[in-house]
């Protein structure tokens, strides 16, 4: 199954005068400059540490830095000034800490051709100073490749499907230049790669840029008030072969096959069922199975991702560690999508995430799970 060809599209507001849509999976994209972010190996109250980087219209200019606390998950962030974040897109691991807007005494992340430059400078909820100076460029070209983060995997009660693609990472280079992260001014320790000495490389991962697609955000209220804005919809007859998102010149595109039929066309105790899959700027991430029951007044929906993401051509290492550490591949087929649609004047819809720890199998039509 594909999803690289580009489908006809019809705009979703052509769609807004029904009482139910013919996709009640929404889809949106976003992305922004630059990452960078790395495990402790020991320290006894942060357990990772992250820098993003955003300079454009929509989100502002200047740097978000995030702290995940050893103890319950929690991730405290600190953002500069007039940057215009979204608070609930950020609920990863055990959720959201503080949220604190700080002013950075320095704040600068360039990941160039040959390397990345980092330098932040700022205070904690506790009073701690966090420093970090990191610089690996050596005026050689570097190979980098694309990768799934596998950040949804960390996510407990997930909202959404988030898929986070980075379409250029790398590792940092061992080189004179010792990367520097303190907290409260003493050294905390990053986790190893075994072999260092021999691949040179140290286990601080940077991107540029990053691509966040999220699909099917929980929802309970109104049909007629999902967020569309930012969706096309195509198909034949009323059904929907695709869903579309673009934003900052990146594609999200959602594909069915079969198309999904048109829910008020179905017949009463009709059902259907097909395969999915999601690709980035024409890059196959994920896929899965769906599955629509229609009763008299009600339609039962579900989703399940079952498809591990498979990697294209990685550099020796990369590829070696996304093979022996199994969550690179594999966190997508965790997730399954249940949702319920009460059909009448006015429709509702009511939808849900659910982890699973084999990813879930759509069975028999039972959304109730």
């Amino acid at each position: 199954m594909g999803c690289n060809s580009a489908p006809i599209l019809v705009d979703i507001e052509t769609w807004l005068n029904r009482r139910v849509s013919p996709c009640l999976l929404t889809l949106t994209i976003d992305s922004f400059a630059a990452m960078l972010n790395c495990e402790f190996s020991d320290h006894p109250d942060y357990d990772a540490l992250e820098l993003q980087w955003f300079d454009d219209e929509r989100h502002g200019r200047g740097m978000l830095a995030f702290l995940s606390r050893r103890s319950d998950g929690r991730v405290d962030y600190y953002l500069q000034p007039g940057l215009r974040l979204d608070r609930d897109a950020y609920a990863i691991g055990g959720g959201v800490g503080a949220w604190v807007e700080t002013e950075f005494e320095t704040a600068r992340l360039i990941v160039a051709d040959d390397g990345v430059f980092a330098e932040a400078h700022f205070v904690d909820v506790d009073g701690r100073a966090i420093e970090v100076r990191i610089d690996d460029r050596d005026g050689q070209q570097r190979e980098r490749a694309g990768l799934l983060a596998p950040i949804s995997a960390g996510i407990q009660h997930p909202n959404s499907l988030m898929l986070v693609w980075l379409p250029s990472f790398d590792l940092l280079r061992a080189t004179s230049n010792k990367p520097v992260i303190r907290i409260g001014g003493a050294d905390a320790r990053v986790g190893r790669l075994p072999g260092e000495r021999l691949h040179r490389r140290i286990l601080v991962k940077y991107a540029a840029p990053i691509v966040v697609a999220t699909v099917a955000e929980a929802y309970d209220g109104s049909i007629a008030g999902l967020e569309t804005s930012h969706q096309l919809v195509s198909g034949a007859a009323g059904s929907v072969g695709a869903v579309v998102a673009a934003a900052d010149g990146h594609i999200a595109r959602l594909c069915f096959v079969p198309e999904i039929p048109d829910p008020e066309a179905m017949s009463v105790d009709s059902s259907a069922t097909g395969r999915w899959q999601i690709a980035i700027d024409g890059t196959g991430i994920t896929g899965g199975s769906w599955a629509i029951h229609r009763t008299h007044d009600r339609l039962e929906l579900g989703v399940d991702v079952t498809e591990r993401w498979r990697p294209g051509p990685l550099p020796l290492l990369m590829r070696l560690v996304t093979t022996m550490v199994p969550v690179f591949r594999r966190w997508p087929t965790s997730y399954r999508w249940r949702a319920t649609a009460q059909l009448g004047a006015d429709p509702t819809l009511t939808s849900r995430w659910e982890r699973t720890g084999s990813g879930g199998r759509y069975l028999n039509q039972d959304t109730s799970r």
